[in-house]
């Protein structure tokens, strides 16, 4: 679009590296004060992902997400929501609404990833042309050429969702007061090696664990994985992805038959890039884009975020059946790419690019 582009960073020589001219603004050092100086650098402002608004992790999750629009309209910045998610029914407190409803009337344009979203948005008010309903920009990844060669290898995307227990204050935070309570990781991690031992040991299969996110704003992927492997029987046919080389991380992704997942992410990329997602959800946004993609029928029933009983008939018939869901997938993501791409063109349309 011939934009220069500024990003929030907690490493500004890493991103610099990874993404040459891009403007840093380093969080380490404070976020609130990284936030104002990229606002008053900016033309426009974008706020944009996964769900950016939702009151399990933390009561001060959404004010923090929300935060720059109201800083937008304060420093007299364009501002635009970029294929936003919303959520749905309890996992907003009370008032969440309202606030999402003043910070998103100061935006320029809003696109949302899904109908759920969008429907939460229309009963605040919201209409098109200024909010249009998109797709998880993700999806687009489908127009990178895959090989779409399915192996013998069974992926999973573990993750430890303990931390998403309504408190005021977020992870980290509660964590630097000495306020977080660890929750026993062990019966989570057991249940998972439970599923990938059975499927080793009936197909044979080669596994391949994917830690979407690190770091200490939530429980960390890698940690998870790590011990998801070591309480495996099967752990020498254990790899794991570097989420470091998105590249190679999506590729992966890409060689995978079936990948069981609890990241909202690894069932869209799994869809984008042919490989059959199980979604062992922990939200609503995993089971709504789940229905997007009509593969509802492998949310296998369980704990949040922790596969069940029915976990492994579930794994079982997506893998004997991967050929043919695959073929029926074809047309929904053709569907569904096209519709991540109004993100975009609403972008260009709203600030004439």
């Amino acid at each position: 679009m011939g934009v220069e582009i500024g990003v929030l960073t907690a490493e500004p020589e890493l991103t610099r590296r990874r993404y040459p001219g891009i403007k840093c603004f380093d969080v380490s050092r404070g976020r609130l004060g990284a936030i104002i100086s990229g606002i008053k650098w900016s033309d426009i402002v974008i706020v944009g992902g996964g769900e950016l608004v939702q009151d399990v992790s933390s009561l001060f999750y959404s004010p923090y997400n929300l935060l720059p629009l109201f800083l937008a309209f304060l420093f007299r910045r364009k501002s635009f929501a970029w294929a936003i998610g919303i959520g749905q029914g309890s996992e907003l407190a009370p008032l969440t609404p309202l606030l999402t409803k003043a910070a998103l009337k100061a935006c320029d344009g809003i696109t949302v990833r899904d109908r759920g979203s969008f429907n939460v948005l229309h009963k605040l008010g919201f209409r098109e042309p200024e909010m249009i309903l998109a797709a998880d920009c993700a999806l687009t990844l489908s127009e990178v050429n895959h090989t779409y060669r399915k192996t013998n290898i069974l992926g999973a995307a573990p993750r430890d969702v303990s931390n998403r227990s309504r408190k005021l204050l977020p992870l980290e935070l509660r964590k630097k007061l000495g306020l977080h309570k660890e929750v026993d990781p062990l019966p989570a991690a057991d249940a998972w090696a439970d599923i990938l031992d059975t499927h080793v040991d009936k197909h044979g299969s080669e596994i391949i664990l994917f830690p979407f996110h690190t770091g200490s704003l939530s429980n960390d992927d890698h940690e998870f994985c790590d011990l998801v492997r070591s309480r495996m029987n099967h752990a020498s046919r254990v790899m794991l992805a570097d989420p470091s080389k998105p590249d190679e991380f999506v590729n992966l992704i890409s060689r995978c038959r079936v990948l069981i997942t609890t990241p909202l992410h690894g069932a869209i990329i799994s869809v984008a890039t042919g490989t059959v997602p199980v979604a062992i959800s922990y939200a609503s946004k995993c089971t709504r884009f789940m229905e997007q993609a009509e593969l509802e029928e492998y949310i296998p029933s369980g704990e949040a975020g922790i596969p069940g009983k029915t976990t492994i008939a579930t794994v079982e018939r997506a893998w004997v059946n991967s050929e043919s869901i695959r073929e029926r997938m074809i047309p929904l993501r053709e569907k569904l790419v096209q519709r991540a791409k109004r993100t975009a063109e609403h972008f260009i349309r709203t600030f004439n690019i």
